[in-house]
C-alpha cells in the first residue's frame, strides 16, 4: 500500500497543476486575440514590423527548420536576412559582384556551386508596398524591392494571431517560401 501512495500523489499533483497552468478564461483569451489582431493591423498599416522566420520551404527538397532569420520593414526599408536554397540563373559569383561568364547565353539555367552573391541577405528601399485585408482573418502584403543583384516580390500573408507565411519571387532565382511569426515587441535596433 505504501508503494502506491507516492506515485498516486505525484499523479494527482501533476493533473491538478495542469488545470492551474491553463486557467486562461474565455474572456481573457478573447481580449488577448483582439489585442494581437489590433497589433498586427497597426504594424502592417504603418509598415513597421518584424517577422521571425522559423521554417524554410524550397521548391526542390524538403522543408527545413531554421533559426535566427528575419524580415524587417521599417522607415521604408526592407531588411531581409533569409537563407536561400534553390536554382539561380544569373547571379554574381562569390559574395559580391563578379565577372560575366563568357560563352553563356541569357536565360541559360545553371547552378552556382559556391557563393552566388548576397541572395536574400540585403537591406534596400521599398519600391512598392500594398496591404489588403483577406477574408480568412488575415492580411496579404506585397513588397517590391530592387537590389543591385535582383528584383524581388515579397508576398507576405499574416493572420490575426501573428503567424505569417512569406513567398519570395525573384527575377534571377527560383521561388522560395518561409513561415514564421510577427514579433509584437521588437527590440530597438
Amino acid at each position: 500500500m505504501k508503494k502506491w501512495i507516492l506515485p498516486l500523489l505525484a499523479v494527482v499533483l501533476t493533473v491538478s497543476s495542469c488545470g492551474v497552468l491553463s486557467s486562461e478564461t474565455r474572456e481573457e483569451r478573447a481580449r488577448r486575440e483582439a489585442r494581437e489582431a489590433r497589433m498586427v493591423d497597426e504594424n502592417l498599416q504603418s509598415a513597421d514590423f518584424r517577422i521571425e522566420i522559423d521554417r524554410m520551404y524550397p521548391v526542390r527538397g524538403s522543408s527545413q527548420h531554421v533559426t535566427n532569420y528575419s524580415v524587417t520593414v521599417k522607415d521604408g526599408v526592407l531588411n531581409s536576412h533569409l537563407p536561400y536554397i534553390g536554382q539561380a540563373w544569373r547571379v554574381p559569383y562569390g559574395g559580391g559582384p563578379g565577372p560575366e561568364l563568357s560563352g553563356r547565353k541569357r536565360g541559360d539555367a545553371g547552378r552556382v556551386p559556391h557563393g552566388g552573391g548576397h541572395a536574400l541577405n540585403f537591406s534596400a528601399e521599398i519600391g512598392g508596398y500594398d496591404v489588403v485585408r483577406t477574408r480568412n482573418e488575415g492580411y496579404e502584403v506585397r513588397i517590391y524591392v530592387k537590389t543591385d543583384e535582383d528584383q524581388h516580390v515579397y508576398t507576405l500573408t499574416v493572420f490575426d494571431n501573428g503567424r505569417a507565411s512569406l513567398d519570395v519571387q525573384s527575377q534571377n532565382r527560383e521561388r522560395i517560401s518561409f513561415s514564421g511569426i510577427m514579433d509584437f515587441y521588437p527590440s530597438e535596433e
